[in-house]
């Protein structure tokens, strides 16, 4: 599962990834329904965690949701 799948870094990761035909992606991303992902942490082996705050305007958003 990669988290921040629309991201930069997310997207460009999940395109290679995809390529891959053994490899089965899910993805998470901000405007993703929070009750799904205790599911789909429930059916990954693995967690790319690229979720995040990147340039805050308040600099506490950067504290609080990293």
């Amino acid at each position: 599962m990669v988290t921040g799948a629309k991201g930069f870094i997310g997207k460009n990761l999940i395109w290679h990834l995809r390529e891959l035909s053994h490899v089965h992606v899910s993805t998470f991303g901000r405007d993703d329904d929070i009750k799904c992902l205790k599911t789909l942490l429930r059916d990954a082996d693995f967690v790319i965690h690229l979720a995040g705050e990147n340039r805050p305007e308040d600099p506490m958003a950067f504290a609080k949701v990293n």
